[in-house]
């Protein structure tokens, strides 16, 4: 009877045990500040990124994938537990510190542990959660998170005896870059943190200034007021020349090829420990740069450079065609519940965002056909008391602030995709700005945002 019931554990420990080895591992690597065009697989011929090219090459690229926030800490939150930033309350930057984040709201990490993954998570942090309380955020394996000189250098490392220690059962696995974040020191004229650049090369040796440089026509006042709240260290750009601007944009691509080699190397652990073929890989940032486009340097602004990010959803067994896609994803929302379906866990049922991994099956499947984002304009951790909202559809996007003389913009991104043009001030199109105002607040409602525009 004894000998039985031994056979009978051991069996199900070794179904339970196959069950669990089925399942993909899942290895999200994220940059930071990387607008969406800064890959050469978009289009760009001012950079070259081998490695974010090939997982391009075998995977889908998704063209209109927006941050919930462009600003580091609210966009981490959000992507990290799956809500909006006006939900969780993490509106600007904060500090790591416990007793923030509240136990009712599972956190990434939990959530892939609980569902029996093996959790790792390796660079930049910018949490409102203490890396040492793995029974909140889940991520068993946390590593080279504060600030360090040189901490891209080590994530690949760190990543890769990740990969070796858990190359036999399923993981979910972070690699969180810093780069190309390094943009806002060298704005300033300050050392970089993560890596060394050569000196800038004369301004016309440099890549051409995008079309929509200039500061637009019939621009809410109230987002340059602000750069002057907060002064020239974090918008030093303000007194920039044209020329200064194309100096700009070389050093953003030289610090977007530095992190890509980095990613590459990651990207060869998978090969060297025989996961490369069933490991699953989400490429991101948290959310975009300037990129010197309507000569804005920095995040915050709801502008396309500022708030799109990459996405790409890879597979190096072959299994997933390469293609774009442009369907609307926020990766804050939707990270979570897309990693859920991947790993065949069932998400929190609180959870609103999608499940973008069903595009991977049914490219043809319309999953979402209008966004909404957010911001709060901050000096860091100090909020300005300065909110906007954007209703982004396939063709148009509305942009609206809470205060300010003018405060609205609608552009037609077909025709206008650089946002030069507001329609808001142009009676012609009046009855789609009151359609897409009268979105908003129906959102809002339904979601229990409270910003409001009183318009």
């Amino acid at each position: 009877m004894k000998y039985n019931i031994l056979c009978l554990l051991f069996f199900l420990a070794t179904v339970a045990n196959a069950q669990t080895s089925n399942k993909p591992n899942i290895l999200i690597i994220m940059t930071d500040q990387q607008t969406a065009d800064a890959m050469s697989n978009a289009g760009n011929k001012d950079l070259h990124t081998p490695a974010m090219d090939k997982l391009a090459a075998n995977g889908v690229r998704f063209t209109k994938a927006y941050c919930a926030q462009p600003l580091c800490t609210p966009s981490r939150t959000s992507i990290f537990s799956g809500k909006m930033p006006f939900e969780t309350g993490f509106v600007g930057n904060a500090v790591e510190k416990d007793g923030q984040w509240p136990d009712s709201l599972l956190m990434m990490g939990k959530i892939l542990q609980n569902g029996g993954y093996k959790t790792g998570y390796v660079g930049k942090w910018h949490l409102p959660v203490p890396t040492t309380k793995i029974s909140q955020h889940g991520f068993g394996y946390i590593e080279n998170t504060s600030f360090l000189d040189y901490n891209d250098g080590a994530t690949p490392s760190y990543c890769a005896r990740f990969i070796k220690e858990n190359k036999d059962r399923p993981f979910l696995l972070v690699a969180s870059f810093l780069n190309p974040h390094d943009i806002c020191e060298w704005a300033r004229g300050e050392a970089l943190k993560m890596d060394v650049l050569e000196d800038v090369p004369p301004a016309d040796q440099c890549p051409q200034l995008p079309a929509n440089w200039q500061i637009p026509a019939n621009e809410p006042k109230i987002v340059r007021d602000q750069q002057k709240t907060v002064g020239l260290r974090t918008y030093p750009s303000v007194n920039y020349t044209p020329e200064k601007w194309r100096q700009y944009r070389w050093a953003y691509n030289r610090l977007v090829e530095k992190v890509d080699d980095y990613i590459g190397q990651v990207l060869y652990t998978l090969k060297k420990y025989g996961v490369e073929k069933n490991t699953i890989i989400i490429f991101t940032a948290d959310h975009g740069d300037g990129y010197a486009g309507h000569s804005w340097n920095q995040k915050q602004i709801l502008y396309e450079e500022a708030s799109k990010v990459p996405f790409i959803i890879s597979k190096m067994d072959g299994s997933i065609k390469s293609r774009t896609d442009d369907m609307l994803v926020c990766n804050g929302t939707d990270m979570i519940p897309t990693i859920c379906g991947l790993a065949g866990i069932k998400k929190p049922a609180y959870l609103k965002g999608i499940d973008i991994s069903k595009k991977l099956t049914d490219p043809g499947k319309n999953l979402r056909d209008t966004l909404v984002i957010e911001t709060d304009f901050a000096d860091n951790e100090d909020l300005l008391g300065i909110s906007g909202r954007s209703v982004i559809t396939n063709d148009f996007k509305y942009i609206v602030y809470n205060k300010g003389e003018i405060k609205e913009q609608l552009f037609d991104l077909t025709k206008d995709p650089g946002e030069m043009n507001n329609l808001a001030v142009n009676t012609a199109f009046k009855k789609k700005l009151i359609t897409m105002r009268n979105y908003l607040k129906q959102w809002c409602k339904t979601n229990g945002d409270k910003f409001t525009a009183g318009l």
